[in-house]
């Protein structure tokens, strides 16, 4: 069996294993960006700016388990704490920005397709034991 470490909560210390403790899929991250903006320097040089992004994404989810994903971001954003890989793949937990999709497949016999919930960081805490 391998073990998983998302997790998500509403506070740090209310933060649930993704897979074992609200019984989901294990989502599948996109690479984790630390900015979201690259700015041109006149020197030709590129800085980044603003917070770091990502997404969770599931091919196939129930209706069930959307609509427990959905209680963490009832509007369309919501401030979450997660636990994620960074773009040096080590565990971190963030401070993060849930964004609910603006649009979302219809469930097909009570399963959705193509679930995709971006990040955005608000602060990075850093690594975190495996």
């Amino acid at each position: 069996m391998t073990l998983t470490y998302w997790e998500i909560g509403p506070t740090v210390a209310d933060m649930l294993n993704i897979r074992y403790d609200l019984g989901l899929d294990e989502p599948f991250q996109d690479a984790f960006n630390p900015y979201s903006v690259n700015v041109d320097a006149s020197d030709a040089l590129v800085y980044g700016h603003g917070w770091g992004l990502t997404a969770f994404r599931w091919g196939l989810i129930s209706q069930a388990d959307r609509n427990i994903l959905k209680s963490y971001c009832p509007n369309k954003s919501a401030t979450v704490y997660v636990r994620l890989r960074d773009d040096d793949w080590n565990w971190v937990y963030c401070k993060a920005t849930m964004i609910w999709p603006d649009r979302e497949l219809p469930p097909n016999n009570g399963w959705i397709f193509d679930l995709v919930i971006n990040f955005r960081i608000i602060e990075n805490y850093g690594a975190s034991p495996p």
